[in-house]
């Protein structure tokens, strides 16, 4: 009875939805020069950045101006017109057939702002793009958030499908067809022998490897994939037994070897950069380890960024809860705020901040917001400050509004004071009631 209702529902479905598209609402929604092309928000890098996105959208430089508007929903999270931003950038991916970076963005669009006057928008660009999403998610396509599917593992329940849409992504940077074919037999043999993949995968990045940059960048990425075998404890989805385990560990550790010596001899700093995602990936203590003590070596600032990105990056794409991956979190978390409190270049410092948000509970641990007022009373970079402020916001603690208050009554910035006032707006105590009412009066 209940496969007969779905096979009546799917029908209405496929039914109704060249209707949806074909109807006049829908003619507008889908046509993107139509959108509003800027916004007009009250914070000037805001506006700065989302102007430059723009224009390099209608220069359809798609991969710039997604940048654009990534800096924005991390740099500006409670910005009134940060929806937008959202929406920009998922349209980026899409015309750079990066679907399933498109669906993530698009997810928390629908999520955080279900009322948003983009939503309509937004749900249109994802039923335009669901063929595209099924199709891509049957061959190999790394993706710039960490994941991607592996050739021949097709969606088999709903939550399946819904992953594979997510994870499913075209490479970022195009591959000749030579540099293709040997990406997909790299990957099909990692698959089908992991001992033989990580040793070819030695080969390919090591000194004097005839592979082009295109190549081991794109290589690097698909070691990202959970669906690949079982490279460590979190990634094992059938039966552990005792000699699983310890050739899981074996395999984890000379890939950790091979990518630790490559990152080493390697001057390129996009590779090292992908050799870093790929490290960080692992989730094993050890792999964490090693990239907390090469920040405290590299002097490459892109470099240092990526590392700060890896330790955020492992929050969201995790598909088990083991105790080293665990342990591996605690890592990033500690090593985030320690560059928080420590680091001396002002952009680091903010990017760590961003990071630390990606943690579900960032703002209880660690005493946060009490560190986050005395580094914003010490402070001189009025960037940083902002940030401060809109992580006070976000956190909600009551100690936190609290000092969005003090800020707001006392700071000598104008545009920090805006800030902290436009930020109490998730507050409902009755003496941040009464301090609004006041400034109205």
């Amino acid at each position: 009875m209940i496969s007969n209702l779905n096979k009546i529902r799917n029908f209405f479905i496929v039914l109704f939805i060249p209707f949806l598209f074909n109807s006049p609402a829908s003619a507008f929604v889908s046509q993107d020069k139509e959108l509003p092309k800027y916004v007009d928000s009250k914070d000037e890098r805001f506006n700065k950045l989302f102007r430059e996105g723009r224009d390099l959208i209608d220069k359809e430089e798609w991969a710039k101006a997604a940048e654009k508007f990534n800096q924005i929903v991390c740099d500006c999270p409670e910005n009134q017109y940060v929806d937008a931003a959202f929406y920009w950038l998922a349209f980026c991916y899409k015309k750079q057939k990066m679907f399933g970076e498109m669906n993530a963005t698009l997810d928390r669009l629908l999520k955080f702002f279900p009322n948003s006057s983009w939503s309509d928008d937004a749900r249109v660009m994802k039923y335009e793009s669901f063929p595209v999403t099924l199709t891509t998610a049957s061959s190999p396509r790394p993706s710039s958030n960490g994941f991607s599917v592996v050739a021949g593992i097709a969606p088999t329940s709903a939550s399946d499908l819904q992953a594979a849409t997510i994870l499913a992504a075209s490479p970022q940077t195009p591959l000749d067809r030579e540099d293709e074919i040997k990406l997909a037999a790299f990957q099909s043999l990692l698959a089908a022998n992991q001992q033989r993949g990580i040793e070819i995968l030695d080969d390919i990045l090591k000194n004097g490897s005839k592979a082009s940059e295109t190549l081991k960048r794109e290589v690097l990425r698909s070691l990202r994939t959970p669906k690949l075998g079982s490279l460590g404890d979190s990634y094992v989805f059938s039966t552990n037994t005792d000699s699983t385990a310890k050739f899981d560990a074996q395999m984890l550790s000379q890939l950790r070897e091979i990518l630790a010596k490559s990152y080493e001899n390697e001057s390129n700093v996009k590779i090292r950069t992908e050799i870093i995602y790929a490290l960080s990936n692992l989730n094993d203590a050890e792999s964490t380890s090693y990239i907390i003590r090469l920040y405290s070596s590299e002097r490459d600032k892109e470099l240092k960024k990526a590392i700060i990105n890896s330790f955020g990056g492992t929050n969201f794409y995790t598909f088990s809860a083991s105790t080293n991956l665990s342990s591996s979190r605690k890592q990033n978390f500690d090593k985030l705020l320690e560059i928080l409190k420590t680091e001396n270049d002002s952009e680091l410092r903010r990017l760590a901040l961003s990071n630390l948000q990606r943690f579900p509970t960032w703002s209880t641990n660690g005493g946060m917001v009490e560190t986050l007022s005395q580094i914003y009373d010490s402070e001189n970079d009025e960037a940083f400050k902002l940030s401060i402020i809109r992580s006070f916001a976000v956190s909600k603690q009551n100690q936190a509004m609290k000092k969005l208050l003090d800020i707001a009554k006392n700071d000598k910035s104008d545009k920090l004071r805006l800030e902290a006032i436009r930020s109490l707006r998730t507050s409902n105590n009755p003496e941040v009631v009464k301090f609004l009412e006041d400034l109205i009066k």
